[in-house]
């Protein structure tokens, strides 16, 4: 069985970066493919494994963390692993061989044979791409000084998607812009990004749905621009988004705030007494929670027991927590419970 229960609260207490009541997650993500092995379009599955005995020794002799063949395990584990970000939607449904190595601190993850041959990632809370993106590149010189990348002088690292060439690079933040959906402005301002070159999908990434008031947004290309650049392209766009949500949150204030106010402690009264909470529902009473903590209106509940529930509450993970499989209608039951143990008792220990 998986020993999940560790992955499903990142380490972000003492790492919060800038703006952690606006800014849920910083991700750093580089795409590599071995110059050895043929790309995924040309792979048989003895180069699929070949690569996999390959990145499981340099792994074994360099990193510290976990390695999993998916294979070996169960579709909730793997479901589990997608809801912490550890892994993507299409991982999960590759049928030659893959694996995942997970760092010890549970804030770096390596998908093995997804569309590239490495895809390594770093997770972390608020704004904090710089910081990330130098353990995920710690990492991937690891990988590259035992294995070697396929790289052209013209176009930069070779990945299989045209999109992803050059530095392979995606930088994404996840933000809660719930000022911004409350005062109907959101389109417009995420129209805006998309027209600069940037994506903005759901929280897990490209075809998700968007729920909850939270956005990914992360670079379009990765051509033409050096790794430091697309990052602060990045940094930039959060920040100017950052002003704009909060400009919305004052004009809340001043026009509609006992409208908000409501909103507010009605989801934490349903939080805190609930018997049963369905997958959407609590995803939209967490974001009026959180939007109610960034405003100031609730002090004695921490941003980051938030941050773990929105987490440890998805279908996959409330079962492993469990350590039981669970119906829907059960599912909803325990997660009620969780979550009303977890508010009325925030300084107690999952």
């Amino acid at each position: 069985m998986l020993d999940n229960i560790r992955w499903l609260i990142p380490a972000q207490k003492d790492n919060q970066g800038e703006n952690p009541e606006i800014i849920v997650s910083s991700r750093i993500r580089v795409a590599r493919n071995l110059d050895s092995i043929p790309f995924e379009i040309k792979m048989k599955n003895d180069d699929a494994l070949r690569l996999l005995e390959l990145t499981r020794s340099v792994i074994k002799q360099r990193l510290k963390g976990k390695f999993y063949e998916l294979q070996k395990l169960t579709p909730l584990e793997k479901e589990s692993l997608l809801e912490c970000h550890l892994i993507s939607p299409g991982f999960i449904k590759k049928d030659s061989p893959v694996g995942v190595f997970i760092n010890d601190k549970g804030n770096i993850s390596v998908m093995i044979n997804e569309e590239d041959h490495l895809r390594i990632q770093g997770l972390s809370g608020g704004l904090n791409l710089v910081n990330i993106s130098e353990q995920v590149f710690d990492v991937e010189e690891v990988f590259g000084k035992e294995l070697g990348y396929a790289f052209s002088e013209n176009y930069g690292f070779l990945t299989s998607c045209p999109t992803n060439l050059g530095t392979g690079l995606r930088a994404s933040v996840i933000l809660h812009l719930p000022g911004l959906v409350f005062t109907n402005e959101v389109d417009k301002v995420l129209k805006g990004a998309v027209q600069i070159g940037m994506a903005v999908r759901g929280i897990y990434g490209e075809g998700s749905e968007i729920k909850g008031s939270l956005f990914q947004i992360s670079n379009q290309y990765t051509l033409g621009l050096k790794e430091e650049e697309l990052i602060e392209q990045i940094i930039k766009l959060t920040h100017m988004i950052i002003d704009i949500e909060l400009k919305a949150r004052d004009v809340i204030l001043k026009k509609a705030r006992y409208e908000f106010e409501d909103k507010v402690f009605r989801s934490l009264g349903v939080l805190k007494s609930a018997r049963i909470i369905s997958t959407d529902e609590v995803l939209n009473l967490l974001s009026a929670l959180r939007f109610g903590i960034g405003m100031g209106l609730i002090k004695d509940i921490p941003l980051d027991l938030v941050n773990e529930l929105l987490i440890v509450s998805r279908p996959a993970n409330i079962q492993l927590y469990y350590g039981v499989v669970l119906e829907e209608y059960e599912r909803d039951i325990r997660r009620a419970e969780y979550i009303r143990n977890r508010l009325n008792n925030p300084e107690s220990h999952t």
